[in-house]
């Protein structure tokens, strides 16, 4: 989670609408060997669905997951840098 992107604590609708931004990283088992990897957690189709999980990398590649979930949280574009 970033807490730069999240709206002031005095904006009442910003709190109401804003997910601000965060996403939600799980350890699980990976396809075909079963391996840790670190995934993406994303929403399922429905509401009752399981959260569909996107492989980010193996679990021992903690450098290469902090730079992707950064980038994914940073507030600055790319060009921006």
């Amino acid at each position: 989670m970033n807490l730069a992107g999240e709206p002031a604590p005095d904006n009442a609708l910003g709190q109401a609408l804003s997910p601000g931004l965060r996403q939600e990283v799980r350890c699980h088992p990976h396809a075909p060997d079963c391996e840790l990897w670190w995934h993406w957690v994303w929403s399922g189709p429905t509401r009752g669905s399981e959260p569909e999980l996107e492989p980010l990398c193996p679990l021992w590649e903690t450098e290469l997951a902090a730079d992707r979930i950064g980038r994914v949280l940073a507030l600055t574009k790319e060009s921006d840098a």
